[in-house]
């Protein structure tokens, strides 16, 4: 067995209050974690990118189109043609199975994996819904919670699902499964978040002698608004850099509808930005997330829960409402559409069946097509490029995410490395990059026999051998994810031709770890990092808190 050998050191993480991350594109894939669906497996130590766009094709009535074939389809990244290299149509209707709930239960006692394909029967698409308390008024919240069910009361067995929630963090109600029954029940028990609201009313100084103290008072109440908005935005693109990492593994569509009363983050035609001034503290956050929203290609379905909407002139004495009055609180349509327009999905407001959302992005997940480039430009400078796919057949009408950002591969620098690791050592969902399973060995300290995707792993030809670099971290959590213990080490791999060509034969490459368990954890959670693609995997393994 290969060991990467604790020799650990322990470290203080430098971003121990980060929740999780955010955002956007493509992504490098070396010879060793070349995608299943690739041409081609390059040379080894060859790097190559690949860009997968997910397609929805329509008639004029919208009616779906499921008959395309590669030849009819032109590509365009940034204004030249691009040779498709792989292409699968929609899949046929298929029987409903019974329903299969997902569990750990279908691994050996002991055995925890972040692999979806042996938690969730390997789903081949999924639609995600995240359910944001933090944007949304209390009021609202109970209204989009009904629809919600409604939409998955209707749901047919077989079709994968999954269920988050957005309060002061990330929260997990339901992982991807095939069988609705349980995340209704997860529902029906969830009963929404208090949601903040900066725009309070204003204290009434004048005349009270006390206009100074109002104007500073007014000052402070602009400051701690700004504040707010800034924190809930950066919290809400954690969310969503969390849920791409969690579903970038999915092979087919991946859509996320994201039912909220306001959208404080969108992605831009340069970057994933936030609707407040720009502050330089944020730019590592805004960066994780372009990078993971760009890998996991997630097509976002705005939902406006405040439903349908009063027109900002209306006036109860009014005989007739016009269809062109400027509607009121309509400033995050804009957002909406932006978001939908840059990730393929559909924006959906100033509308009361909120079902028809959740239907719409069901359906997509059914009739996508999925093509794979290799962009022959070398601009990979973090900038955005636009995406177009045209069709030679006359009356269809394609959906499609407008472009990626063109990332570099990802910095060496310790302070971005503790980033990602820092937020994503406090993240409820478990990162897929790096495909990963996690075996807790008998005995008194914590022994863990760690199996990695060997296609998830950069090894690069150095001499007569092959060489990689692991980022691992093991963290103790305590009750109320109190940080107990970090132990963390960079894993050197070093392998001979024969043994490289071992590992890429069993397709697993091995690592065993030991630490000393805390007496009052509860959860370990196991991070993975490649060096060279920056790829990450995780595992959350609960721990019986010693008596």
């Amino acid at each position: 067995m290969l060991c990467g050998e604790s020799m650990s050191k322990r470290i203080v993480p430098l971003l121990l209050c980060c929740l999780a991350g955010a955002a956007g594109g493509s992504s490098p894939v070396a010879a060793t974690a070349q995608r299943p669906d690739a041409p081609e497996t390059p040379a080894p130590g060859v790097t190559s990118r690949i860009v997968e766009v997910s397609v929805v094709a329509e008639d004029k009535q919208g009616r779906p189109i499921t008959d395309l074939t590669a030849d009819e389809l032109v590509l365009l990244d940034g204004g030249h043609p691009e040779r498709i290299v792989s292409f699968s149509g929609p899949s046929p209707p298929a029987v409903a199975p019974a329903p299969t709930p997902v569990a750990p239960s279908s691994l050996p006692p002991g055995t925890f994996t972040n692999r979806l394909e042996r938690l969730a029967g390997g789903p081949a698409a999924v639609t995600a819904v995240l359910f944001d308390g933090l944007n949304t008024p209390m009021v609202r919240q109970t209204y989009a919670r009904r629809q919600v069910l409604s939409f998955l009361k209707q749901v047919e067995p077989g079709q994968p699902i999954a269920l988050y929630t957005l309060g002061q963090g990330l929260s997990v109600l339901h992982e991807v499964t095939t069988d609705p029954r349980p995340v209704i029940r997860a529902l029906e028990q969830y009963r929404g978040e208090l949601s903040a609201d900066g725009a309070a009313a204003p204290l009434e100084t004048a005349g009270t002698g006390l206009e100074a103290f109002g104007s500073w008072l007014g000052q402070l109440e602009t400051n701690l608004i700004e504040r707010y908005d800034k924190d809930r935005a950066l919290r809400t693109v954690r969310a969503l850099e969390a849920i791409a990492n969690r579903l970038e593994r999915v092979p087919g569509r991946k859509n996320l509808v994201w039912v909220s009363g306001s959208f404080p983050a969108w992605i831009g035609h340069d970057r994933v930005r936030l609707p407040q001034r720009p502050d330089p503290t944020l730019s590592s956050d805004i960066e994780r997330a372009a990078r993971a929203l760009n890998a996991a290609g997630l097509a976002v379905y705005p939902v406006d829960a405040r439903g349908l909407m009063a027109p900002a002139e209306y006036e109860p004495a009014r005989s007739s409402i016009s269809r062109d009055m400027p509607l009121a609180g309509r400033s995050g349509f804009a957002t909406m559409e932006t978001l939908a327009q840059r990730t393929g999905g559909l924006a959906f407001y100033n509308d009361n069946d909120l079902g028809r959302a959740f239907r719409r992005a069901a359906e997509d997940t059914r009739v996508a097509y999925r093509l794979g480039y290799q962009p022959s430009h070398d601009g990979w400078n973090g900038k955005f490029r636009e995406i177009k796919v045209t069709v030679a057949r006359p009356g269809v009408k394609l959906r499609h995410r407008r472009g990626y950002f063109a990332q570099p591969d990802a910095p060496a620098d310790e302070w971005y490395r503790s980033g990602v690791l820092g937020a994503a050592m406090w993240n409820p969902t478990d990162a897929t990059r790096v495909g990963l399973t996690v075996r807790v060995l008998p005995g008194e300290s914590l022994g863990l026999d760690l199996r990695l995707d060997a296609r998830d792993v950069t090894l690069q030809p150095v001499g007569n051998g092959f060489k990689g670099q692991l980022d691992v971290w093991l963290v103790q959590l305590g009750p109320g994810d109190a940080l107990l213990d970090t132990v963390s080490h960079v894993a050197e791999l070093n392998f001979d031709r024969i043994t490289y060509e071992q590992v890429r034969a069993s397709g697993e490459l091995p690592l065993v770890e030991r630490l000393k368990r805390h007496p009052k954890a509860v959860l370990l959670r196991v991070l993975v990092r490649d060096f060279a693609s920056g790829g990450l995997g995780s595992v959350s393994i609960p721990l019986e808190r010693d008596r």
